[in-house]
């Protein structure tokens, strides 16, 4: 068995605005120690399962990738860090892994009320369709696992990245409610000791039911549409071989597969950043 956990900080119990998760900042330590309990946590389910664990690979994927502390983790985890990497949140994942989880999600760009909510970039995506339909880091980054046949077993967040979670990956995905949305950069939290026993008990869970689950898939072909947060990007992502521009703000593009599409998105957040830096 092996299980590849892919982490982002939003979701953390505990945690309400970027603030606290700003690298440098007087909060990021106290985050950071309760993003590597929660990954630990995790884990000992993994372990409580009863199945023979070969590998447990973390792929740190908020921000730079230098958020958990390493030498605090389990000494079983390997550690997926630093940027940049082609496959960003997934880096790491293959056809080999039996089992996906996402710890410290957050709700998809957009959603009201939801903690923190953005689709890989806030400075850059404002809304990304595929298909004509609105989708969130969860369900690119699962279709991408469902691309290896990797199927998604557990989804922990906000309850508002839950309520998305089980609208496009169904009941039998384990889900964890790590807090509850008030606002963007406000939330009702629980203890984060409790967090830890509900991740604990989900994650064995959802270990015991890898046979039952099944990747998730994005139909072919795929058609994907971004509407950016500013001309300016739309200047950089029309450079883009393949991609057309729609408007000032909305671009067009129709990627072989899910690969493809996350490297097209990989870049367009990498012109994103830039383009921040010159406005």
């Amino acid at each position: 068995m092996k299980v590849f956990i892919s982490f982002d900080m939003e979701g953390v119990g505990g945690v309400s605005s970027w603030r606290e998760t700003a690298r440098g900042g007087k909060e990021f330590n106290r985050v950071r120690e309760l993003a590597t309990q929660e990954i630990n946590a995790v884990v000992e389910g993994i372990k409580q399962s009863g199945e023979k664990i070969e590998e447990i690979l973390v792929a740190d994927s908020h921000s730079f990738g230098e958020n958990l502390l390493i030498e605090e983790l389990d000494t079983d985890v390997n550690l997926i860090k630093g940027f940049p990497r082609t496959y960003y949140m997934m880096e790491g994942l293959d056809s080999s892994f039996d089992l996906l989880f996402f710890i410290g999600y957050h709700a998809g760009a957009g959603t009201q009320g939801g903690g923190m909510d953005h689709t890989y970039s806030p400075s850059t995506i404002y809304e990304l369709r595929i298909g004509g339909k609105p989708m969130g880091e969860a369900e690119i980054n699962a279709a991408y696992a469902g691309h290896f046949g990797v199927p998604l077993g557990l989804a922990c967040g906000d309850d508002r990245f839950v309520e998305q979670a089980k609208r496009s990956f169904g009941e039998e995905v384990e889900t964890v409610v790590t807090k509850y949305a008030v606002s963007r950069f406000a939330s009702r939290n629980i203890h984060p000791q409790r967090v830890r026993e509900l991740l604990r008990n989900a994650a064995q869970m959802a270990v015991k039911k890898t046979k039952v689950l099944k990747p998730y898939r994005i139909q072919s072909p795929l058609e994907v549409e971004i509407d950016l947060v500013s001309t300016l990007i739309g200047d950089f992502a029309s450079l883009i071989p393949g991609v057309e521009r729609l408007s000032g703000r909305q671009i067009r593009f129709y990627p072989p597969d899910i690969p493809a599409l996350y490297r097209t998105l990989m870049l367009i957040a990498t012109l994103g950043a830039l383009a921040k830096r010159i406005e």
